[in-house]
């Protein structure tokens, strides 16, 4: 029996040992399963739909545009490099483009002339019904001028794309035109000022509807993230405000106000379209965003490790970086671009490791700081699986959701929301017990000074008493010897009266409770009311003194608080208290008058219009020994109840 006990015991201790790094495996696998979905239903390069090749995309049949009512134009795109071409320059000898793209493939013009500004156009015929109907063509951002033509005619023109007069100008439009057979698209584009440069986002074609729509979800859906995540950031700030001694709220806001910046550029192009600056936002916010999460990590798990501290000073130099580059970026070459993108590669993956090492490190501590570690770690365990996903499968344009890295890091945000809310109800926990442990000495201290006082004034009136025992006792001898007994019964009667009050027995051998139960009799007897107990608690039960004190303490100061605000009637309070088949019972009646207010949680405290901080703790201490504590009203009787196992 014994060594069945003992593999019992090793299997639980493995199945414990093994449990959180399934969870882990489990939360990788569900990333990737998760990222892999989103890359096969929810992405530009692989929606359904005709492909385009070598410039040419035939939409001829009935189920061109189905199921969506659009298709994306991500491949196919003939390239003319250093061109700013116009639809006359295709009327008698085309031009032979440099090379097919798809949209994206080239991040600048780097393959041009050796350097990432430059001018290109970009063009793709497209073969659509014989009957003529309107159609929507969807044009992402392209960086950072351009002039759209469809078939011939110049129908978009944002910014300047001439060199001589270069102007940049971004924004997403949806372009409607009229058109049966074959459809040109041509696009002049030119980048002098931005880190991308030409076509690098598809666009799309389709129905109005079904574009109108796709554009409209996809802003719903950005706005209703952006939203939440605000509102969680005003809520933290709101926790600031209640309690300005705890730094974490107004860290968490920062959290959320850099996850803004970071993921609020598609809402912010839509309704700002002339607004710039959006890319510098975006790329400091996420840097800020890592190097507040660093923070975080150090205070809620009380890091003060090298590696945290790296990362910290690491991600704060990063962001210095950040704001240099976007300051430098107008005149920016080759080498800076690609330098720049090397090092926000690096932040990525080197911040994703020493984010993780920190909370191994925590978690290897086994302190009260685990339960937080291990939340942390299982955002970092999805934020670095959507980051390798993200190298796994580069050819990624979310339609409607979001890149990989930022439903990663949204993720990671709400743990760390949810480590936060535990951490601040904790505090909040330990100081409600800390207010309840002083008030309970404060008790204390005043009890033990009434009973230094009842004391005192004992001893005093021996004294007195054993001072005149010697004259007493010689009128004694002188009633004696007269034989005057009548006179000697009187001096009796009155000697008697003189003698001191006789204390009155304990009501428990429980000192501590005793004490308690001795205070409340006393303060009963103050405000008139009859004070019976019946109690039974010995000096070595098997529950707390302290947890017994405080429930004892807080029931009867209940009690005799009402009886003081007793106007009329007879005022009382009746304790019982003992052990009882494996349980430890203790109830209270007292009478009261008026009313008493409650909410579904339980009855309000009568000095203010939240639930009582005396019966939360009896309920509190209760549930610690998974017994059960019940309030109610009988008539104008009030009677607690409270049974705890032992």
């Amino acid at each position: 029996m014994q060594e069945i006990r003992i593999r019992q015991a090793a299997g639980e201790r493995i199945r414990v040992k093994l449990g959180f790094p399934l969870l882990l495996l489990s939360l990788c696998i569900l990333t990737a399963a998760v990222c892999s979905f989103l890359y096969r239903y929810d992405n530009k390069y692989t929606a359904p739909g005709p492909g385009a090749a070598y410039g040419n995309m035939d939409l001829r049949g009935d189920d061109a545009f189905e199921p969506r009512g659009l298709v994306w134009l991500a491949d196919g795109w003939e390239f003319y490099g250093g061109e700013l071409l116009t639809p006359h320059d295709f009327q008698n000898s085309a031009p032979t483009p440099d090379r097919y793209v798809f949209a994206g493939q080239l991040g600048g013009f780097e393959t041009v002339n050796g350097q990432p500004h430059g001018s290109a156009s970009y063009r793709i015929t497209i073969t659509l019904p014989e009957r003529a109907q309107t159609y929507a063509l969807y044009l992402p951002e392209v960086f950072s001028a351009c002039r759209l033509y469809v078939n011939g005619t110049e129908r978009l023109t944002l910014g300047q794309a001439d060199p001589e007069h270069y102007r940049a100008e971004t924004a997403e439009k949806a372009v409607y035109f009229e058109a049966a057979g074959q459809v040109e698209l041509l696009l002049a584009v030119s980048d002098y000022s931005h880190t991308y440069s030409g076509l690098v986002y598809p666009p799309a074609l389709g129905l109005p509807d079904a574009v109108d729509w796709m554009a409209a979800l996809r802003l719903n859906l950005r706005t209703a993230l952006l939203t939440l995540t605000a509102l969680i950031g005003g809520i933290a700030l709101l926790l600031f405000a209640a309690n300005r001694g705890n730094p974490l709220p107004a860290l968490y806001a920062l959290v959320c106000l850099s996850f803004l910046g970071y993921t609020c550029y598609p809402v912010a192009k839509t309704l700002f379209p002339t607004l710039g600056g959006l890319h510098f936002v975006e790329n400091l916010s996420f840097c800020a965003m890592i190097l507040l999460v660093f923070l975080l990590q150090r205070k809620l798990l009380a890091l003060e490790h090298p590696v945290n501290t790296f990362g910290i000073l690491f991600g704060a130099a990063v962001c210095l970086a950040c704001v240099s580059y976007h300051l430098l970026l107008p005149g920016a070459g080759l080498g800076l671009l690609l330098s720049y993108s090397k090092l926000m590669a690096l932040y990525k993956w080197l911040s994703a490791a020493l984010l993780t090492a920190g909370a191994v490190l925590s978690l290897r501590q086994a302190d009260e700081t685990t339960p937080h570690a291990k939340v942390l770690l299982c955002g970092m365990a999805v934020f670095d699986t959507a980051l390798a996903m993200d190298r796994l499968l580069p050819l990624y344009e979310p339609i409607y959701s979001g890149w990989f890295l930022e439903l990663a890091s949204l993720c990671l945000v709400l743990l760390i929301g949810a480590v936060l809310l535990r951490e601040i109800y904790g505090r909040a926990v330990t100081s409600l017990v800390l207010e309840e442990d002083i008030h309970l000495t404060r008790q204390n201290i005043a009890m033990q000074k009434e009973q230094h006082h009842t004391m005192m004034e004992a001893i005093a009136q021996e004294r007195a008493f054993r001072h005149d025992l010697r004259q007493h006792i010689s009128v004694l001898h002188e009633l004696a010897g007269a034989d005057d007994l009548d006179a000697l019964k009187r001096y009796f009667d009155k000697l008697e009266g003189a003698l001191p009050p006789r204390q009155d027995g304990a009501f428990c051998e429980n000192a501590p409770v005793d004490t308690i139960i001795r205070h409340y009799a006393a303060r009963a007897g103050l405000v008139g009311a009859e004070f019976a107990a019946a109690v039974q608690v010995g000096a070595d039960i098997a529950i707390s003194e302290v947890d017994l004190c405080v429930i004892f303490g807080n029931l009867l100061e209940n009690a005799v608080e009402a009886c003081a605000r007793q106007q009329e009637g007879s005022k009382y309070i009746h304790v019982c208290a003992g052990p009882s088949v494996g349980a430890f019972a203790i109830t209270v009646e007292n009478r009261f008058s008026g009313s008493l207010r409650r909410n579904p949680s339980g009855f309000l405290s009568s000095k203010g219009s939240r639930p009582g901080i005396g019966t939360a703790s009896v309920r509190a201490i209760t549930k610690k020994y998974g017994g059960m504590a019940s309030f109610e009203t009988v008539g104008d009787t009030f009677r607690a109840s409270v049974i705890l196992h032992l």
